[in-house]
């Protein structure tokens, strides 16, 4: 297939994505007006249902799926129809979740397509890994991105579960939010950061030319076995006994060790990322910034007194899942996107929209935190609503002039 096509198939679904986001910051602010204002016709679970499924689904899982499949592998394969045909799949699930949630929350439909959302999943999951085996892209990016996908796998068994309970109305409380925990988990932790980081390896190692002595092998090594043990660390809410202390303990000084030797690999590629655009440079530092937060925040949950303390603080809960999911994943994939040839990063109107974003899940982020440790003290205020309430508005604006400027690009989708 030829290069303009392949380019204008990825510029198609990239600008797919990032309507997505929009949508995604959208249901954010609804969110947030609804715990402000008697906006009496929105359910805020539903809302809250369609909000978490369709960034999982239509901005996450997507944009992952894109830049696997059109950076990691060679035009011959990425431009096979079934990955056409996928990432259509994806898309109709992702939509019909959407609409279905904020009308029934999980009901027959919202249930029908998050089964068949898995159901793509699995498909993707074995037509890429097979493709990826095959090309060998890279010894660091295969264990990276074949362990990313074995967890998005694995993740759906807490999936399940989840509907299971939900539809049986069962009262197991702790097996419930076992089930949570280890789905969101081996998402966050698992399938979005080891893709991340995948990309990363594929972008910035794939073809240096500097030799560094297998630094990110050791890294994808340490970062793919820290998932599983790394799990325990949720579990210490009601399991606080020494077996899963040591194994949750044994899992975050893996994670410390590849953090570690993460570090390593960067300092190796000083000299190229220097040489990206200064706003790409912003993202990139935000984005690592928030995984050592993310890092940090793990280990202290292996201290008893730490961990009863962040898992009866939803604030702090929320926090670190916006700390993973915004700060680390979606600003590091917002600059993937922004560094390939798919985006004029050097208009006003990019550089402003990146800019708000980005000061709006950092203000997010302070806000959740801070309100959080307020409620340690028992101490609550209403102004964090409307704090977090601007921060919103501010996502989703960001979020709207990125698709705008992308959209406005030259030559981006033909």
């Amino acid at each position: 297939m030829a290069d303009k096509e392949i380019r204008r198939r990825k510029n198609f679904w990239l600008a797919i994505v990032l309507f997505n986001l929009v949508v995604v910051a959208l249901l954010g602010a609804l969110l947030r007006s609804k715990s402000l204002f008697p906006i009496k016709f929105l359910n805020y679970k539903n809302i809250l249902n369609a909000h978490s499924n369709f960034a999982f689904a239509g901005w996450l899982t997507l944009v992952i799926f894109v830049l696997l499949v059109y950076e990691v592998l060679p035009k011959e394969k990425a431009g096979k129809l079934i990955y056409q045909r996928l990432f259509g799949g994806i898309l109709i699930c992702a939509s019909g979740m959407l609409l279905s949630f904020p009308f029934q929350g999980y009901g027959f439909y919202s249930i029908l397509f998050s089964t068949l959302f898995i159901l793509v999943t699995y498909v993707f999951c074995y037509v890429f890994i097979k493709d990826v085996l095959a090309v060998k892209p890279g010894k660091a990016v295969t264990i990276l991105v074949v362990g990313a996908l074995l967890c998005l796998a694995l993740s759906s068994l807490g999936a399940f579960n989840i509907v299971y309970l939900i539809r049986s109305h069962s009262k197991d409380t702790f097996l419930y939010q076992d089930s949570v925990y280890t789905y969101l988990h081996l998402q966050y932790n698992g399938f979005f950061s080891l893709s991340v980081f995948g990309l990363m390896v594929n972008k910035y190692v794939r073809n240096i030319k500097t030799d560094i002595n297998n630094k990110d092998v050791r890294f994808a090594r340490m970062a793919v076995i820290a998932v599983l043990p790394t799990m325990f660390l949720t579990f210490l809410w009601h399991y606080p006994n020494p077996f899963v202390h040591i194994v949750a303990s044994a899992g975050w000084i893996c994670l410390l060790l590849s953090l570690f030797w993460l570090i390593g690999l960067l300092r190796s590629l000083k000299e190229q990322i220097l040489g990206l655009p200064r706003i790409i440079k912003i993202l990139l530092l935000f984005s690592l910034l928030s995984f050592g937060i993310k890092v940090i925040m793990q280990g202290g949950l292996a201290i008893s007194t730490v961990g009863d303390m962040v898992f009866s603080d939803r604030p702090i809960i929320i926090g670190y899942l916006h700390l993973v999911l915004l700060g680390f994943v979606s600003l590091y994939l917002l600059s993937h996107v922004c560094a390939s040839d798919s985006a004029n990063v050097k208009s006003r109107l990019s550089k402003s929209a990146i800019l708000v974003f980005l000061f709006a899940v950092i203000i997010n982020e302070a806000i959740l935190i801070t309100q959080g440790i307020c409620a340690f003290f028992v101490f609550g205020s209403s102004i964090f609503q409307w704090l977090l309430w601007g921060a919103a508005i501010c996502l989703f604006v960001g979020a709207l002039l990125m698709f705008v400027s992308f959209i406005r690009s030259r030559d981006r989708l033909v």
